[in-house]
C-alpha cells in the first residue's frame, strides 16, 4: 500500500475539495486510490467463471466479501469503470487469430457459449448463485445486442455491475468477430475477382483463340460495309463492349490483321529458307 506524506495528503485533499460535482470527486478518488475494492476476472472469451467450479468459486468469494462489507456508490460510474476494462477487440482478434484458430472458430465457440447460457436460464430453476450470475450477465448481453443498454436505476452491488458489464462486453466481442469474418470474406472475394481486360487485350485474346479468323472466313462473302458492321456487332457481343465502338474496334482489328499477316509472312520465309 502506498504511503503518503502529510504534504501529499493536504494536496490531494485540496484537489478533491476543488471538484464541485460528486461524479468528478468520484473520478478523482478512483484515479488516485481505485474505487473498486475487489479483484475481478479479466475478459475471458470462454466465460469460465460460469463453467469451471474454481472460477465460479472466485465470484462467490467476491460476493461474500461484498455482502459482509456493503459500500455501494454511484452505479453509473462503477459500470463505466468495468466497461473501460474491455479489450480493444480489433487488436485482440489480430493477436489471437491464426490459420489453426480462424475467426470462424472463435465465433462458433462464442455463439455456442451464449446458447448454453440461454439454455440453462430457460431450463434450470434451482436459483443457484451461478444461475443468478448468468441471468445478470445475459441481461447485459441482450440489452447490448438489442442496442438498448439502460444505466442502473439504483445502487447495485459491484458484482452485479461487473456481470452486467461483462454481458455488454461479450456482445461487443461477438459483433467484432462477425465484422472481422465479414471483412475476411470481402477480402477473399476481392482476391478472386477476375482480371479486367481493356478492348485491345480482349481482341488480342480473341485473335489468339482463332475466333477473329473464324469470323473473317464466316462473313467473307459480304460486301465491305456489311462485313465491317457484322464483325463489330459480333465482337461487341462476345466482349460485352458497347456496340457503338465501331471505329476503335475496326482500328484494333486492322492492327491485329497486320500482325497476323506479318507473322504468316515470317513463317513462309522460314519455310522457303
Amino acid at each position: 500500500m502506498q504511503r503518503y506524506s502529510e504534504n501529499q495528503i493536504r494536496a490531494l485533499h485540496s484537489e478533491f475539495k476543488s471538484h464541485k460535482k460528486y461524479a468528478d470527486k468520484l473520478a478523482f478518488f478512483d484515479q488516485i486510490f481505485g474505487i473498486i475494492p475487489f479483484s475481478f476476472p479479466d475478459f475471458d472469451p470462454r466465460l469460465r467463471f460460469f463453467f469451471q467450479k474454481e472460477k465460479t468459486d472466485e465470484l462467490a468469494e467476491i460476493f461474500k466479501n461484498e455482502r459482509n462489507n456493503p459500500g455501494l456508490t454511484e452505479s453509473n460510474y462503477i459500470l463505466s469503470s468495468f466497461l473501460s476494462r474491455s479489450p480493444v477487440f480489433e487488436e485482440w482478434i489480430r493477436q489471437n487469430i491464426s490459420s489453426d484458430s480462424p475467426v470462424e472458430l472463435f465465433l462458433e465457440e462464442a455463439n455456442g457459449i451464449i446458447n448454453k447460457i440461454e439454455f440453462c436460464l430457460c431450463n434450470e430453476y434451482d436459483k443457484s448463485f451461478k444461475l443468478q450470475c448468468m441471468s445478470v450477465f445475459f441481461k447485459g448481453f441482450y440489452d447490448a445486442f438489442s442496442n438498448r443498454v439502460n444505466l442502473p436505476g439504483k445502487k447495485r452491488k459491484f458484482i452485479e455491475l461487473y456481470l452486467y458489464a461483462q454481458g455488454i462486453i461479450y456482445s461487443n466481442y461477438i459483433v467484432s468477430l462477425k465484422r472481422s469474418l465479414h471483412e475476411d470474406v470481402i477480402n477473399q472475394v476481392d482476391l478472386e475477382k477476375p482480371v479486367s481486360l481493356d478492348l485491345q487485350r480482349k481482341l488480342d485474346l480473341l485473335n489468339e483463340l482463332g475466333i477473329i479468323d473464324f469470323l473473317r472466313a464466316r462473313f467473307s462473302g459480304m460486301d465491305a460495309f456489311s462485313f465491317e458492321n457484322k464483325m463489330v456487332e459480333i465482337i461487341c457481343l462476345l466482349t460485352g463492349e458497347y456496340a457503338g465502338l465501331k471505329e476503335p474496334v475496326l482500328k484494333i482489328l486492322s492492327k491485329v490483321n497486320r500482325q497476323s499477316q506479318n507473322l504468316n509472312l515470317k513463317r513462309n520465309n522460314l519455310r522457303l529458307s
